[in-house]
């Protein structure tokens, strides 16, 4: 029934598949997966990208030259929700598609169901794999805010038959998504708090192989942030400006942000409230509140912005705000240090674990907006604070958050799995 795997004792380049759920956004899970798989093709090993859902007009277009295969024709997207149904469907055959990948030499699964494709491979052809994993699988093991705000998928809650299959199916798929992420290799967390939150919930021990960025070559001068203007694609910004990178999912709060802005507009009224990203439901809902709030002039949507358009942002950026409240990890927080912006996150999950307190960053006592607001203010009125914060951030970037060191950690979690 089985078929064997040959020996692969000493290969120093490799063919590598990498299996990742879906590319349907320019997510910070997205863009980890392209840097990998350029990181590790620049070293040398044939690397090869699956997906069960894929769009190029959605996900980084034009930025990463990742060729992004599918494992399965794609449904077409006239139909309500077919990216959740594709990712469905790909589950459901996962045995059938394990001929498809016998002759790589390992398999790097980021994220469920990719370890539960990944499974089957190795089942059937000996094929050794990896698990990257962000978090624990998500509609498995929700976060208190996903509780509350629903299963976000693509640009919307999910509330079609995928989600009610997905809602019945829980006991069983809980079963296979354990034994599939038990059956890796090794499996590796992104970042500290996730280890150990992968730790208790499969019963196993993970390898910490947090995500990286790309640290600038060089800081410039703090003072150069506070003045002056900067041009985004149309959009002209005045400095200083306060910068938010995140998805616009309801899961990151950017409220917050805004509650805090009519106190920072008495401090300083040429303050600017700047926000990335492609526009969702949930932006809506922003746009009222920002109405009600009298922010109409004071917030900025420049929209999706392409990798130099948001180095420039990170480079001119005087505050960085991370207002998710249970983020798992948070790449827009090591972007953001890698750029020297002084980051204001909340002291819990992922950036806790990243952040010093008062050193590479500040973080606010948990879901206090009165004290998240206080933390603004006080990098805005104390510039020594602020350069010191720039250059430490940086440095701890450079030294602990590296794509560099990630995809060297990767490499060897990849060489060390078909050894054992």
């Amino acid at each position: 029934m089985f078929f064997k795997k040959n020996s692969i004792s000493d290969k120093s380049k490799l063919k590598i598949a990498i299996f990742h759920f879906a590319f349907i956004y320019s997510g910070g899970g997205e863009k980890l997966v392209m840097e990998e798989a350029v990181g590790l093709a620049k070293k040398g090993h044939r690397v090869d990208v699956y997906s069960s859902a894929y769009s190029s007009k959605l996900c980084f277009p034009g930025v990463y030259p990742v060729k992004i295969k599918t494992f399965l024709p794609q449904i077409s997207t006239v139909l309500p929700e077919h990216d959740s149904f594709q990712i469905l469907l790909t589950c459901v055959v996962a045995p059938f598609l394990a001929f498809k990948f016998r002759s790589y030499d390992v398999i790097l699964a980021a994220n469920q169901p990719s370890p539960w494709i990944a499974f089957w491979v190795r089942l059937f052809f000996k094929v050794p794999y990896v698990s990257y994993l962000a978090q624990p699988t998500r509609y498995i093991y929700p976060r208190k805010v996903d509780l509350e705000e629903g299963l976000i998928f693509s640009r919307k809650r999910l509330f079609s038959i995928t989600a009610k299959l997905l809602e019945v199916s829980t006991p069983i798929t809980s079963y296979f998504d354990k034994i599939s992420i038990r059956k890796s290799g090794l499996v590796l967390s992104n970042g500290r708090y996730i280890k150990q939150l992968l730790d208790k919930t499969y019963d196993i021990k993970t390898i910490n192989v947090p995500a990286g960025t790309h640290p600038a070559k060089q800081l410039r001068d703090f003072s150069k942030r506070a003045d002056g203007t900067i041009k985004v694609g149309k959009t002209t910004i005045q400095k200083p400006f306060i910068l938010i990178t995140n998805r616009h999912f309801p899961q990151k709060r950017f409220e917050y942000a805004l509650a805090a802005m009519p106190a920072l507009l008495l401090l300083n009224p040429k303050i600017k409230l700047v926000i990335t990203g492609s526009k969702t439901f949930y932006t809506d809902t922003l746009k009222i509140m920002i109405k009600e709030l009298s922010l109409d002039d004071s917030v900025q949507f420049v929209g999706f912005v392409n990798e130099q358009e948001l180095s420039n942002l990170y480079s001119n950026a005087y505050i960085y705000c991370y207002t998710a409240p249970e983020e798992d990890f948070g790449m827009g927080i090591i972007e953001a240090m890698g750029n020297g912006v002084p980051v204001v996150a909340w002291d819990n999950s992922g950036p806790k674990e990243i952040i010093e307190n008062n050193k590479t960053g500040l973080l606010a006592h948990p879901l206090e907006i009165v004290d998240f607001t206080k933390k603004i203010e006080l990098l805005l009125t104390n510039r020594k604070l602020a350069e010191n914060i720039s250059n430490l951030a940086y440095s701890c970037a450079v030294s602990d958050f590296s794509y560099k060191n990630h995809i060297n950690l990767v490499e060897e979690a990849l060489k060390k799995s078909i050894t054992e």
